[in-house]
């Protein structure tokens, strides 16, 4: 290993614990994997521990699966789900977490259709629910053994459950939303010699009658360097603008996180 492949891991080692929020937008675009036709069952695993001490000493650890199952070489089910467990000295509790789940179909090898449906909870910023259900379409508009550039397309439902930081006299101390609203988003993932990998997301989601006035924005950056060919370490930095959130937050937010990457 060069000595600059060596500080790479080291920085996202030693960086592994940084997670400044979590995010409104689960960027699963960024998590779709490549399909092995010759494995029925595929995915990864992200594990990340935090260890503090302070009053108490307080461990936190998360993981983020990703499963496909494979079904008669064009259908597959996409599991995604992560979790995070806490503990306060000797008391454990479950924060933030989701689950997405998606019924991939693909029509050409270029395109597929899918089915999906995804939940979050326990949010930072005070969103302590959201459901949302949609049908996406993907198509592949650049496909070689080293890059790949994809657009994706969906009209969603989505319900989210709000609650208010400092609620003023008389208002309640939640905010509901429920909404039709469409998903465009482009993606590039590029194989950078035998052990990077580079994935990038752009996303705009939106009420039909407010496409650009009311929009949500976001980005996503993955880089990974592969170990083994099974084991490696991924950074990844995401960004979102809410033009017009429905409770008194900040329009914008960030995450960055580090951890393994494990292959199987």
């Amino acid at each position: 290993m060069s000595r600059f492949n060596r500080l790479f891991v080291l920085v996202f080692l030693c960086t592994a614990m940084w997670n400044t929020a979590r995010a409104q937008m689960l960027f699963t675009e960024n998590m779709t994997l490549n399909i092995d036709s010759t494995k029925t069952i595929q995915g990864t695993l992200n594990p990340v521990v935090d260890f503090k001490t302070e009053q108490e000493n307080i461990l936190t650890v998360k993981n983020t699966a990703n499963l496909n199952l494979l079904l008669h070489r064009n259908r597959v089910i996409n599991l995604i789900n992560k979790l995070e467990f806490s503990t306060y000295g000797k008391k454990i509790t479950m924060s933030g977490g989701y689950v997405h789940a998606e019924y991939r179909y693909l029509l050409h090898r270029v395109f597929e259709v899918y089915p999906y449906a995804e939940s979050q909870w326990a949010e930072s910023r005070g969103m302590t629910f959201k459901v949302s259900a949609g049908m996406q379409s993907r198509y592949r508009f650049v496909e070689s053994k080293h890059c790949l550039l994809f657009a994706a397309v969906a009209l969603f439902y989505e319900f989210e459950n709000w609650q208010y930081p400092n609620p003023p006299a008389g208002v309640a101390s939640h905010a509901y939303s429920r909404s039709i609203k469409s998903h465009l988003s482009l993606s590039f993932k590029h194989t950078i010699g035998d052990r990077w990998d580079l994935t990038t997301t752009a996303i705009h989601q939106a009420k039909p009658d407010s496409y650009l006035k009311s929009a949500r924005f976001g980005g996503a950056v993955d880089l990974t360097y592969h170990i083994t060919p099974t084991v490696g370490v991924r950074g990844a930095y995401r960004i979102i603008y809410d033009t017009k959130p429905i409770v008194p937050v900040r329009k914008n937010y960030t995450t960055v996180e580090a951890g393994l990457d494990i292959a199987f």
